[in-house]
């Protein structure tokens, strides 16, 4: 893409951004102008509640987030608390968009179009920093006119203030999508959801729409997050849950599941136990408490424990095994 080209497209987008009215749908989200936020922290954790968060999880709820700080600064028995506690619902990957229902002493309640739920036709909900949101108003209008880069093949990366890359600005988890506005050599520059500007890894960020994907491919996504720590509601490159793990490793690949194992369990189509392929998704409890990804000869990837890191193990067909599923077509 030469310079020219994005200059001609970013104008166009900031018109369309800037001079849409209220009651604009954002892109591709059928979120109104009005109640719509972009993620402006590398991920934003939701929390059942604004009372969720301890003292310890600062890193997490402050802008900037630091997730890797936040997970380092946790003992097993912390990220165990989470879970027994059930303070954190899901994460939301810088730049995405959140529906924005109500603003209260510094906290949103949102709901994540792109993580469907039982919980909430509209997306699955809870509670996140408005500090760490941003209007985006011209960000919008990039998403729309402009090549989408989506990190891809590596858990997490750096983006940074210049395009030598010597500069770090944040590192972001893989699945993060955000504006091309620039590339074609070593680095490629992405659009912020504060209206600035950032530069990546061009062998990390996948420009365009994600290829059809097979089993295969989708194991090999997995297989990235492998020894990352389990995080109670986590849905990213840092650390997963269960099914923040199978849920994210199919949207990378441009496939939208359920967020919740339970949710999970019930779409796609059953397969057989004797008819499993690689990127099949099993599950055990009923109507789908744990999930994993198969990975081929009688193993599987799974996020199981915060006292258990991502691990390629061999499938358990115990008494709570309940069956699989798969959302790839039949000839992927």
């Amino acid at each position: 893409m030469t310079r020219r080209i994005v200059t001609v497209l970013l104008g166009a987008a900031l018109i369309t951004a800037l001079g849409a009215p209220a009651a604009q749908a954002g892109p591709a989200t059928g979120i109104p102008a009005a109640d719509r936020a972009f993620v402006d922290v590398s991920v934003a954790t939701v929390w059942t509640s604004p009372a969720s968060p301890r003292e310890r999880d600062r890193d997490a709820v402050g802008s900037p987030a630091d997730p890797a700080a936040w997970l380092t600064s946790m003992t097993a028995a912390d990220r165990r608390e989470l879970t027994t506690a059930s303070r954190t619902q899901t994460q939301v990957l810088y730049g995405a968009p959140v529906q924005v229902l109500e603003r209260r002493d510094g906290w949103a309640r949102v709901v994540v179009p792109g993580q469907p739920s039982g919980k909430d036709e509209r997306g699955y909900p809870g509670w996140t920093p408005s500090a760490q949101l941003d209007d985006g108003a011209a960000f919008a209008g990039l998403a729309s006119a402009l090549p989408e880069g989506t990190v891809d093949d590596v858990a997490t990366t750096w983006l940074y203030r210049d395009e030598a890359r010597t500069d770090r600005l944040r590192e972001v988890s893989i699945g993060t999508r955000l504006p091309v506005l620039a590339g074609g050599g070593e680095a490629v520059e992405l659009a912020l959801p504060d209206g600035g500007t950032a530069w990546a890894d061009a062998a990390h960020v996948r420009v365009g729409d994600a290829p059809a994907p097979t089993g295969e491919d989708l194991v090999r996504t997995a297989r990235l997050f492998l020894d990352r720590p389990y995080l109670w509601g986590g849905r990213s490159g840092f650390a997963p849950d269960c099914s923040g793990l199978t849920g994210l490793v199919h949207a990378v690949h441009g496939i939208t599941i359920g967020r919740d194992a339970a949710d999970q369990a019930t779409a796609g189509r059953a397969v057989p136990r004797d008819q499993l392929r690689p990127g099949d998704l099993l599950f055990w409890g009923s109507p789908g408490t744990h999930v994993a990804i198969y990975a081929g000869d009688g193993t599987m990837i799974e996020a199981f424990d915060a006292a258990t890191p991502v691990r390629h193990t061999p499938v358990r067909f115990d008494a709570t095994f309940s069956g699989a599923r798969r959302y790839l077509p039949d000839t992927r």
